[in-house]
């Protein structure tokens, strides 16, 4: 859908929407400089800046993902069917961990791996006091079973679907925030997570290390942002394999030459 994404051009930018913003009372001002002007009291993103950051980050995420690195997305917008997405995105994403039990499930290749998502409500804690949590999620899972889970806490498993994999060490090296939930913000950057932003014209930009400055309320900004991820990484893992091969030839001219 979305090939050679470096050879975006701005049209298609434009069709998909990226460049629209919130009303121009919830500007943050210090998304200004990225700001073109405004439209029927709607913000507009200046779509040639966009542009030029897009083909940025696409090089930064590239080099990124050519190590060995992990990633947990958070999209609790209401407004969209972030389920849908998610789902559709995790199954067609090149790099999950099925169970991420520790930092050396990673050691195996190099990649940007997607350990979990969180698509309807953030629940408190989740990084912050995880190892209750998850054990809390063990006795879900164990009493589910037997069909003895107590009424209360049955509604949880809709909230936890994106994360039932985690086990023993599911802090990643990055967040992916596709929205503004505060909750959320708070807990990430109390633990000092770095954060990579789909950001909004009501946002504050210097929340996050990677940003992505665009209409966070388009299904089709989302679909765009995921095979934007999706093609980062394959490009990524080609990279490391150029590197692995210039490194054989370097070792193979060495003994040829000794």
């Amino acid at each position: 859908m979305y090939k050679d994404l470096i050879k975006l051009n701005l049209d298609h930018l434009i069709k998909i929407r990226l460049h629209i913003g919130h009303k121009f009372n919830d500007l943050n001002n210090k998304i200004n400089p990225y700001i073109y002007g405004t439209r029927h009291n709607i913000n507009i993103y200046d779509i040639n800046l966009l542009w030029t950051s897009f083909r940025y980050l696409y090089q930064s995420f590239s080099l990124l993902f050519s190590q060995r690195n992990s990633f947990f997305i958070v999209g609790t917008n209401k407004n969209l069917p972030m389920e849908t997405l998610l789902l559709k995105f995790t199954q067609e994403y090149p790099f999950v961990i099925k169970n991420f039990n520790s930092k050396d499930d990673l050691c195996v290749n190099s990649g940007f791996y997607i350990s979990g998502y969180v698509d309807k409500k953030w629940i408190g804690g989740l990084f912050s006091n995880w190892k209750i949590f998850y054990e809390f999620i063990g006795y879900l899972q164990h009493y589910s079973v037997i069909d003895k889970i107590e009424h209360k806490f049955q509604k949880y498993f809709y909230f936890i679907q994106g994360i039932i994999n985690l086990k023993k060490n599911p802090i990643p090296d990055f967040i992916i925030m596709l929205d503004q939930d505060l909750e959320a913000l708070h807990e990430i950057k109390n633990l000092q997570i770095p954060m990579i932003g789909l950001i909004d014209t009501n946002m504050n930009p210097n929340d996050y290390i990677y940003k992505f400055f665009s209409n966070n309320d388009s299904v089709e900004t989302i679909e765009f942002l995921f095979e934007f991820l999706k093609e980062a990484a394959k490009e990524g893992r080609l990279k490391e394999q150029e590197q692995f091969f210039i490194y054989l030839l370097q070792q193979i001219k060495s003994k040829i030459n000794t």
